[in-house]
């Protein structure tokens, strides 16, 4: 009886850990497309990448991450950092599977005013 329950208890912890880490995109299938919301709508992101700015579509299917929390196209806002998951069409055009806060970009830096002293 003891070995019973201390084996559910391990593989229910097992289970939660990796349902923890599957909010990393790192985690994740694929490599991400990652940048910064330029603008937003309800069938579209506009994302700035290193390589230029990418249209993501986004539908009924699409799932939407902030941290941990499950949400919606509208959970997210000009200036987030996200990475997104998903099918590259031949034009260009991305089809979104995830899109997920990217919290793995760096934080910008302060910016300081020239009266300011280091």
């Amino acid at each position: 009886m003891f070995h019973r329950l201390f084996a559910t208890l391990i593989l229910t912890g097992l289970m939660g850990a990796a349902v923890v880490r599957a909010h990393d995109p790192s985690q994740h299938k694929g490599t991400p497309t990652k940048g910064e919301v330029l603008s937003i709508a309800a069938d579209r992101i506009e994302v700035k990448t290193d390589k230029g700015v990418k249209t993501i579509t986004v539908n009924g299917k699409t799932t939407f991450e902030r941290g941990k929390t499950k949400t919606s196209v509208s959970g997210f806002k000009k200036g987030d950092r996200v990475a997104v998951f998903g099918t590259t069409l031949a034009s260009g055009e991305i089809i979104a599977k995830e899109v997920l806060l990217d919290n793995s970009a760096p934080a910008a830096a302060p910016k300081h005013g020239p009266s300011q002293k280091h």
